[in-house]
């Protein structure tokens, strides 16, 4: 992906267009991007709640324009952004489990296994993770409506510092995300170059 946007949407904004969770912030942004209504979401994006209002990140493969709601500041991501060794990062994830008996995904609450997750994911995503850098939210659960349907995520934040160890899988797990449920706002890795 190659564009970092931002848009700042203030509360009373945000609940006049009822964004009220992932999936409606979800189709929100896709009116960022006319004319590709039955395209692949070939972005990923993050909302955080702040004092000024909502902050949308938003990391896409081309810009996104604005819209009623977004407003957006964009910035190109050249390739030498990708190119250092350690990077502070921020990540929010749905981490779950696929139950052996019937196959259906559960959510991970426990910080033990929390932990055990990020490894496993940092490993296949080329990274490690420092050791004594590793911050974990409190996990918190999200549901949000789909097509009439009650959906239901964990919210897990994780910081700390990251040391590359594999540059095209990191490069590509930067512009594909970890973990699932992508689409109502997870798995951005948002990165700062440490020198």
């Amino acid at each position: 992906m190659s564009h970092l946007s931002q848009a700042i949407v203030p509360f009373a904004a945000a609940a006049d267009a009822r964004l009220t969770d992932g999936y409606a912030w979800h189709q929100a942004i896709w009116q960022a991007f006319p004319g590709r209504a039955d395209g692949s979401r070939d972005f990923l994006f993050r909302v955080d709640r702040r004092k000024e209002g909502f902050r949308v990140l938003l990391l896409s493969a081309c810009a996104p324009v604005a819209t009623d709601v977004l407003a957006w500041q964009t910035k190109a991501v050249g390739p030498s952004f990708l190119a250092h060794d350690i990077y502070r990062f921020q990540l929010r994830v749905n981490p779950t489990f696929r139950r052996k008996e019937d196959g259906r995904r559960l959510a991970i609450y426990d910080e033990a296994r929390l932990r055990a997750w990020l490894a496993r994911k940092a490993d296949a995503a080329g990274f490690a993770i420092e050791d004594d850098t590793l911050e974990v939210s409190a996990p918190v659960d999200e549901t949000c409506k789909k097509e009439g349907h009650d959906v239901k995520h964990v919210a897990v934040d994780f910081a700390g510092v990251l040391r590359v160890t594999d540059r095209p899988r990191f490069t590509t797990s930067f512009n594909t995300g970890i973990g699932s449920a992508k689409g109502f706002g997870f798995g951005l890795l948002m990165l700062q170059p440490l020198h």
